[in-house]
């Protein structure tokens, strides 16, 4: 199945996140070498990268294409004939 134009823009952020967090992740291994663990920044990029990761897993099973066929809300258990 193909995804909708709206989960293709999610897998589009979902991308983006995980550049931000690969970016984040660069900058908060760098200022853990120069500073260490206690500086507050580097507990920020550590939630800065915590942060991007989890969107980016969310936006990825949101941009999930459907499993199987969706069907109409209004059709009925019987089928396509509008008898139920």
């Amino acid at each position: 199945m193909n995804r909708s134009p709206a989960k293709k823009i999610a897998f589009g952020f979902c991308i983006v996140s995980l550049i931000g967090m690969a970016i984040s992740l660069v900058m908060f291994l760098y200022t853990l070498i120069q500073r260490g663990f206690n500086d507050v920044l580097s507990a920020s990029l550590f939630a800065t990268t915590v942060f991007f990761l989890s969107c980016a897993i969310v936006l990825f099973f949101m941009s999930k294409p459907p499993r199987y066929e969706m069907r109409p809300w209004d059709e009925g258990e019987a089928g396509l004939d509008g008898h139920e």
